[in-house]
């Protein structure tokens, strides 16, 4: 269909009417918006299909409809019509029609209809909301009910920021939201607004981070002018968000589909920030191909690893340093379109170099960044718990290995057990090496085991205006918990870069404490503390970090880790032969301090 300068102008003038202003209501479901395009193309045909379909359109608006006339003008298009209008239109007229039906009550009439518009083809999206009709009665049609108020919408809960029709909460956001499936230009340009004030009023991180968030607005507002679809709409709302490079700050309920695949059975690490094949599961194509563990990947579909870096930087959510997202792009760097080939470049351990080719097959899903490290196994017997683990290493000193913090009091329950049973030993390693986070309950108890006196253990900082500076300072003091006893031996604390958030957390305590002397890798750096969420009107929810937590010299750790106090960083060399040089040092250090007592 051919657009003419006349119809351009309509559509400027149809832009800038009242009806266009009037098209944004609310709801939650049910989202079916005409395009002012086609509104424009509607107001040039009188007596055309796409005439009677406004006209009827505007009968079935607000709450005074005439759904007779409307229904006539409906049939008389699919009867009459039909060849005359493009695939979305006739659609629309379909979908119409089954809504008038159910809200008569009319509920297998109105299925009938919205099969007729599922047999249309090039009819996306309305045929979505024919999708939904047949689950159930479609009744509420944003914008024919736009000054309706729709069923089961939750109200804001308590200690709320509105900004527009959005809000900010620091409470948990409604579960059931579900993001809407069609935005006209105006709602996407309203939801944007309300994500970037709402950015703009709660991050905390703006100047640790040197973030120039007005000219973020301004680039993104520039790309917002070539979104077509909600879809693409949230994705370019995952895209702001992640130029916050905050690992703790994401959309809430919607997570863009862009890497879906990867070779069966074939797992990639850093190691001296460089990737390699770490494991090739046997009797798997790639294993058929020769590929080894210890290979080092040189390309990616022809693309050199730094340039296949840059391409997945748009495809995975943000982390809060780079090093912690380079882990996690090389974890991702044969990623792609399920059933697609990717072609590697690789060096054999040998030294010589080969390219394979092998098919995308396996579904991806983010773990939270587990390290090569989680591979090893322990070269000594451990008595296992749900998360935290325990031994006399064959030195004679401690060993606790907490392996995730995803559990509540019950792993201080635990540690409590393991601390108990080492309370003689002569110092102790406490392993944190690939624990990548969960609560912090327990954290004061284990703490607080080494503790002798009140001991400052974080600063932090917590958003308290809507300005980037206006920020409240609190000190954290952990006391000594548990018993009549501390264990007041040597410790030393294993690290490494997938060590975060609420682990990182732990590391800035036990740092601060004084206590520990820390060994490995500088840590993750994600610690932003407590967390807003933006409830945007089209129902998109987006966690936004509202604080950062210090160490007790005032050092964030946001950005920049928990720095070990001994750098010690493995190589893949190490890895095949099963050999922990973070933990070897740790027993060397420790045996010295202990026998010079």
């Amino acid at each position: 269909m051919k657009t003419s300068h006349t119809t351009v102008s309509k559509i400027n003038s149809f832009q800038g009417s009242k009806e266009y202003r009037r098209e944004r209501g609310t709801g939650r479901t049910m989202t079916i918006v005409l395009s002012c395009f086609l509104g424009a193309l509607f107001l040039g045909a009188k007596d055309s299909g796409e005439s009677k379909l406004l006209q009827a359109r505007e009968m079935l608006r607000g709450e005074h409809k005439d759904a007779v006339r409307a229904k006539q003008l409906l049939l008389d298009i699919v009867n009459s019509d039909n060849k005359t209008l493009d695939p979305p239109s006739l659609c629309y007229a379909y979908v119409y029609l089954g809504y008038i039906d159910d809200r008569d009550g009319k509920r297998e009439e109105a299925k009938a209809w919205y099969k007729k518009a599922l047999e249309i083809k090039d009819a996306d999206p309305v045929q979505e909301c024919a999708k939904e009709g047949l689950e159930k009665p479609l009744t509420f049609i944003r914008h024919l009910d736009e000054d309706a108020s729709q069923p089961n919408r939750p109200n804001p809960p308590e200690k709320t920021l509105k900004i527009g029709k959005g809000y900010v909460t620091m409470s948990n956001p409604p579960t059931d939201l579900v993001t809407t499936k069609f935005l006209s230009l105006k709602e996407r340009q309203e939801n944007f607004d309300f994500i970037c004030d709402a950015i703009d009023k709660t991050y905390a991180c703006f100047d640790l981070k040197a973030i120039d968030w007005p000219d973020v607005r301004l680039r993104y507002q520039k790309q917002l002018d070539k979104v077509k679809s909600a879809d693409d709409f949230y994705i370019l709302v995952f895209h702001l968000v992640n130029e916050l490079k905050d690992t703790h700050s994401w959309l809430n309920n919607y997570q863009p589909a862009l890497l879906t695949s990867g070779p069966a059975d074939l797992a990639v690490d850093m190691f001296d920030e460089k990737p390699y094949v770490i494991s090739v599961k046997p009797n798997t194509e790639a294993a058929r191909a020769g590929v080894k563990a210890g290979s080092e990947i040189l390309e990616v579909d022809g693309l050199n690893v730094a340039e296949k870096v840059e391409q997945l930087r748009s495809c995975l959510p943000a982390c809060s340093s780079q090093r912690a997202f380079m882990h996690e792009a090389y974890r991702y760097l044969l990623a792609g379109n399920e059933g697609s080939k990717v072609t590697i470049k690789l060096r054999w351990p040998d030294g010589g170099i080969k390219m394979v080719a092998l098919k995308r097959t396996v579904g991806l899903k983010r773990n939270g960044g587990i390290g090569a490290r989680a591979a090893l196994t322990c070269p000594f017997e451990l008595t296992r718990q749900k998360f935290v683990h325990f031994a006399r290493h064959p030195s004679g000193l401690g060993y606790i290995w907490i392996e995730s913090f995803n559990g509540r009091e019950e792993i201080a329950d635990e540690f409590d057990r393991a601390i108990t049973e080492l309370r003689d030993t002569p110092g102790l390693i406490l392993d944190i090496h690939d624990n990548s986070g969960g609560y912090g309950n327990a954290q004061p108890r284990i703490v607080g085991r080494y503790l002798q006196d009140r001991t400052l253990v974080s600063i932090d900082y917590i958003k308290n205006g809507p300005g980037h500076k206006d920020l409240r300072r609190e000190e954290r003091f952990f006391e000594p918990k548990n018993g009549d006893w501390q264990y007041t031996k040597p410790v030393a604390l294993l690290v490494n870069v997938v060590t975060g958030s609420a682990t990182d957390l732990f590391a800035c305590y036990m740092r601060s404490t004084g206590r520990v002397t820390t060994i490995g890798t500088t840590t993750h750096g994600n610690l932003s503390g407590v967390g807003a969420y933006a409830v945007l009107p089209c129902g998109l929810v987006v966690r936004i970090s509202n604080g950062y937590i210090c160490d007790d010299k005032n050092m964030p750790i946001e950005c920049n880790g928990n720095k070990p106090d001994v750098t010690v960083s493995p190589s893949i060399s190490d890895f095949l032969k099963g050999k922990d040089p973070a933990l070897d040092k740790a027993v060397a250090l420790l045996s010295k301090k202990t026998s010079a007592k």
